[in-house]
């Protein structure tokens, strides 16, 4: 049992923009308890005029569908800009949740072995 003064799993961000794209680097988890921090960070790139949004998942060792929802929330606000948010290379676990949810059909999903 967890205790409920426990520390959720710490998300880390790290974030790199260049004039195509803004690359947003996740590790950790992506939970309810973490979820509202990457949506607050990708709001405030929205507001620094990003558009072209690259989600590297490498490092991601769980996401539940409060994660889903940020991901589909931010796929929905750069298609709604004329910008695109690229999904690279999702840990095994989460590729699994993009395919078991069928997103895989509606996400742009890059394997590892590509450049995002």
């Amino acid at each position: 049992m967890i205790s409920p003064l426990a520390r959720p799993a710490p998300l880390d961000l790290d974030v790199q923009r260049s004039e195509e794209r803004t690359l947003v680097t996740v590790s950790g988890e992506l939970d309810a308890a973490t979820a509202s921090y990457l949506y607050g960070r990708l709001a405030e790139l929205e507001m620094g005029g990003a558009t072209n949004v690259v989600l590297d998942l490498a490092r991601l060792n769980f996401m539940d569908s409060t994660g889903l929802g940020v991901i589909v929330t931010e796929h929905k606000r750069v298609q709604r800009v004329g910008g695109t948010l690229t999904i690279f290379s999702p840990s095994s676990p989460v590729r699994r949740l993009f395919e078991i949810t069928g997103l895989t059909q509606c996400l742009d999903i890059v394997p590892a072995k590509d450049e995002p």
